[in-house]
């Protein structure tokens, strides 16, 4: 038999050699290769609009809190939070002794300075709009943040958890300028080691960080690759470990691959062409005959090969489902279409439309475009597709109405919560709102359904601007992108959330 001290012995070397596997385990390890098919112009959360943009975010910065894969809502910087009895004061506090990757405190009052400047009109950020309900934020003490309310807000959680709200280094920011956007100074995990623009990033380990979600890569290289068959032959020589958006014709080549497979997790990314609504789209028989003269059904089968399903409303799948209304899809109905653009006084040839589309953004954009242009050729329209980069494409559709010499402009929203993905688009005057739609009513049930936490009233006030918004038709509206990703077989803990963002946080490679 052993003796006590015999058994305690073995038992701290199997501890010991425990801990020290689970050490070794810890380290990151391997060089994780990624193939994007869009070029991020900045990783600055107040102005980023991409999928791969909120990946680097998700990694290189953290926000109070942030979306699981599944959409739901986890602590990050936060430990707890309140609302006071009246409603008008959010408090949080933060985690303490909490730096950025340059050893600058991440403390409340960098918290507030994220967000102040975010908030700030001479900022220009494209998120203003959206989070101005959030008012002035006041740092207390060194842990505690208030946000002093400029209106009820019932959705403010899934706002603060979106990487738009991701705390950057003021202090840093000021000191770098533009190059902030290209390496952006956060708290998170991995911190941007090169920026290309036009080739490419790679991110890596950020020795400060100290959290629930350490790096587990030496690095992670992303290559900009917009046309598609350059990008998927990267994952079939086996230089890449995952490409985005797989077409519809490389799916079955890279299931063939013993190396490799496609996967295609849960998407909420609506695809519409947004209209400005002036001229000739200010009147809602043209708009409705547009709607009219696309077969979704037949572009989703045979541009698509199904990685698309046609719009049964705005809101995508996914975005809140308990919230989300759909409707009977949209006939294709040229004949209807033609009828209606001569009750608006238009004949065959007349009516003259351009819209803008970007390359290697959505699947299959330029192809769709051109479908799309045929589609409005068939009911007399002269209609113009007007294929861009994508830059040129988010300096287009980001531009005020007034500003626009197109009519349309192709664009995917995915966002998590009803009210950040309404508000947003349809209340008058907000950033994200390009179309110029205005109508006092959905602006009414939009601030209702912020002020309110009750499910079933929500469930009514979102439901009736669905339906507004559906009926009005400011969108040519398409249909819901699915993802397709190629991921090789070394890779694993893998995920994705709905609105495209790749998530690293588990990732390993065997």
């Amino acid at each position: 038999m052993r003796s006590l001290r015999q058994s305690c012995t073995v038992a701290a070397l199997a501890a010991g050699i425990s801990l020290m596997a689970a050490q070794a385990m810890a380290q990151p390890a391997g060089v994780l290769r990624v193939a994007v098919g869009a070029d991020p112009a900045t990783f600055d959360p107040a102005f980023n609009d991409l999928p791969v943009g909120n990946a680097v975010d998700l990694a290189v910065l953290e926000g109070l809190y942030r979306l699981d894969p599944q959409n739901n809502v986890q602590k990050s910087l936060a430990t707890e939070a309140a609302f006071s009895p009246d409603g008008k004061v959010f408090t949080v506090r933060i985690r303490p002794g909490k730096t950025f990757s340059n050893g600058d405190p991440l403390n409340a009052e960098a918290v507030a300075a994220s967000f102040n400047r975010m908030l700030d009109e001479k900022t220009g950020s494209i998120y203003r709009g959206l989070y101005a309900s959030l008012g002035t934020v006041k740092a207390v003490g060194e842990d505690t943040v208030e946000f002093h309310m400029a209106e009820p807000n019932g959705h403010v959680l899934m706002l603060l958890a979106s990487t738009a709200a991701s705390i950057v280094n003021v202090k840093a920011l000021k000191e770098m300028g533009a190059e902030y956007g290209r390496k952006p100074v956060g708290s998170g995990p991995y911190m941007v080691e090169r920026y290309v623009g036009g080739e490419g990033f790679r991110i890596v380990p950020n020795p400060k960080y100290a959290g629930d979600y350490p790096a587990t890569l030496k690095a992670i290289e992303f290559t900009v690759v917009p046309e598609d068959g350059s990008r998927m032959a990267l994952m079939e020589t086996g230089a890449a470990d995952i490409v985005e958006r797989v077409p519809p014709e490389s799916i079955d080549a890279i299931n063939a691959l013993k190396s490799a497979k496609v996967v295609t997790p849960p998407s909420m990314f609506s695809i519409n062409m947004e209209m400005v609504l002036r001229g000739p789209l200010a009147d809602p028989r043209v708009r409705q005959a547009l709607n009219l003269a696309v077969d979704r059904e037949g572009i989703a089968k045979g541009v698509l090969g199904r990685l698309g399903t046609p719009s049964v409303g705005m809101v995508g799948p996914g975005t809140q489902d308990e919230l989300r209304k759909t409707f009977p899809p949209i006939p294709f109905d040229p004949a209807g279409a033609r009828k209606l653009l001569a009750e608006a006084g238009y004949k065959p040839g007349q009516l003259a439309l351009s819209f803008t589309c970007p390359t290697g953004r959505y699947i299959k954009d330029v192809q769709v475009c051109q479908a799309l242009a045929g589609s409005l050729e068939d009911v007399g329209i002269k209609a113009t597709p007007l294929v861009v980069d994508r830059g040129s494409w988010t300096k287009v559709v980001g531009m005020e109405p007034a500003q626009r010499t197109d009519n349309m402009g192709m664009v995917g929203r995915a966002t998590a919560g009803m009210d950040y993905t309404l508000y947003r688009l349809f209340y008058t005057g907000v950033g994200a709102n390009r179309t110029g739609y205005s109508n006092p009513r959905v602006d009414a049930l939009l601030k209702e359904g912020r002020a309110t936490t009750d499910p079933a009233k929500q469930k009514a006030i979102y439901g009736e601007v669905q339906e507004i918004v559906w009926k009005d038709q400011p969108f040519l509206f398409l249909w819901y992108q699915t993802q397709a990703i190629g991921v090789a077989n070394r890779v694993q803990g893998f995920a994705v959330q709905p609105n495209e963002t790749l998530v690293f946080d588990k990732v390993t490679l065997n």
